[in-house]
């Protein structure tokens, strides 16, 4: 595998550093988001991941456990997880800083593992069968299963775009598909976050099965996207990321009391506002049936 330079003032490449670690075939590469780690895999079974030290890649890890090829990788974007998958039908999750196994889902899919990603916010993971057309949305947390979409077709690699809310896959079919996930991403939160969001809201959610899926509040008020913007990062303070909800679930508690109360004083003004004009019309009325009246003609003329 060669590593090369961004183009130069001649805009040319440049070659700087050749890995020659593996024995077969390379499948798969990928870069950790923070740059400082690179894994390869290969037809060899093997995971290599690289340390990189003044801008060169330095092997740290050999990654054995697969039995059959390395097809795919990625990291989760806090880096503390790479995830692969191979034609051993397995998935599987690796500790980068010191190389061990986490978890193996060892009949992931019932063919070999085509392609696996992770999203941008952390919270799913999705993977492609070779041959059993499909593609399944993982917990990147608890590992647990969320939904399989059967397909009439193979997938052979996909990601997840920038705000994770769709796959894009590409397919032995001449096609790029892309598929909503967004709505997985609710049964995707942690014990403790779903429990706040059913104390603080009083919110029943409902995944509803197949496609589309739908988080209704009783009464069929759609939160599906209210909920989701909601609990994006983008959307909240610094100091409150998904990563630290676990660490800090009172400050997480904190910021979503206090937007239940924003609302409900909204609800109040809007409330109140329709009130005052609702008087301003009876009052309005009680002064033109007085106009009609001394309009009217005495019953004496």
């Amino acid at each position: 595998m060669m590593i090369w330079s961004e183009p130069g003032e001649g805009g040319e490449w440049a070659r700087v550093q050749v890995l020659e670690d593996h024995t077969i075939c390379i499948n798969a590469v990928c870069f950790s988001p923070d740059g400082k780690q690179l894994a390869t895999g290969s037809a060899d079974k093997l995971i290599n991941l690289y340390n990189f030290n003044e801008g060169n890649a330095i092997l740290a890890h050999t990654l054995e456990g697969h039995t059959s090829f390395v097809k795919s990788l990625s990291f989760s974007p806090d880096c503390k997880f790479l995830c692969s998958g191979s034609w051993d039908k397995s998935i599987k999750f690796w500790n980068p800083a010191d190389g061990s196994l986490v978890k193996s889902i060892d009949q992931a899919h019932t063919s070999s593992v085509e392609s696996v990603s992770y999203s941008p916010n952390g919270r799913i993971l999705v993977s492609a069968g070779g041959y059993d057309n499909t593609m399944k949305i993982w917990d990147a947390e608890t590992f647990e299963l969320k939904h399989t979409f059967e397909q009439d077709f193979d997938t052979r690699q996909l990601t997840i775009t920038a705000d994770s809310n769709f796959i894009v896959s590409a397919n032995d079919d001449n096609t790029v598909r892309i598929t909503s996930c967004r709505e997985y991403h609710l049964t995707g939160l942690t014990p403790i976050l779903n429990l706040i969001l059913h104390i603080v809201y009083k919110w029943e959610f409902q995944a509803k099965t197949p496609q589309p899926s739908r988080c209704v509040h009783n009464g069929g008020y759609d939160v599906a996207s209210v909920i989701l913007s909601f609990l994006s990062p983008a959307h909240l303070p610094v100091q409150i990321t998904p990563t630290r909800w676990k660490r800090d679930p009172e400050s997480l508690i904190l910021f979503m009391r206090a937007r239940f109360e924003e609302n409900n004083a909204a609800k109040d003004a809007a409330m109140e506002a329709v009130v005052a004009v609702n008087d301003k019309q009876r009052v309005e009325i009680e002064e033109l049936r007085q106009r009609i009246a001394e309009l009217e003609p005495d019953e004496d003329y």
